[in-house]
């Protein structure tokens, strides 16, 4: 039974407003997890229209559709209204099939979320296996009791945020902050 047959009303759709920042959340969560796939450096709007463009094989999408989109707001000031075909497509850049349902619909998205971290899970889980090292720790790891595989997770921790340290010192970047006197690696 719905709201209007239990004597309720219709839900409403979401305002413009609402919707264009929905869509705008969600656009820029799927750049940000792009950027952290490939180093940090999100997608341009540009590359994500001639993606969209090279994918259905003639000119859909603009970047300033894009832009519109990702700012929630045109030049005018007004909320983006897209096609069910424009978000279709814009999803198809991020390797998600039904794009309208993902950027309006909250359950849909959130399986979909779901979804992507796994597949950035396994993603991770398939390049330590590709690096003989990883392998050899986790060879030499699996025999120890769950107390000294905490430390070891502890040390490994450590142990890059300290490289991460070195490297932001070497490349100018201000540098994490320290471990404090009582603070265990």
């Amino acid at each position: 039974m719905n709201a209007e047959e239990a004597g309720g009303h219709p839900p409403h759709p979401p305002s413009p407003p609402d919707r264009a920042r929905r869509i705008s959340e969600r656009l820029d969560g799927l750049m940000a997890r792009e950027a952290a796939r490939t180093g940090g450096k999100a997608p341009a709007y540009r590359e994500l229209a001639d993606r969209i463009n090279r994918i259905a094989g003639r000119g859909v999408i603009s970047r300033d559709t894009i832009r519109n989109l990702h700012q929630a707001s045109t030049q005018k000031g007004q909320s983006p209204n897209p096609t069910v075909e424009t978000l279709d497509w814009l999803g198809l850049a991020f390797g998600i099939r039904s794009g309208a349902t993902y950027f309006l619909d909250d359950g849909r998205a959130a399986a979909v979320d779901e979804q992507l971290l796994a597949l950035d899970k396994l993603a991770g889980v398939h390049a330590a296996v590709g690096n003989a090292g990883v392998v050899g720790l986790a060879q030499r790891a699996s025999g120890l009791s769950d107390n000294s595989l905490h430390m070891l997770v502890a040390l490994a921790d450590r142990l890059s945020a300290l490289e991460a340290e070195v490297a932001a010192g070497e490349s100018g970047a201000p540098s994490a902050p320290k471990a404090g006197p009582g603070e265990r690696c």
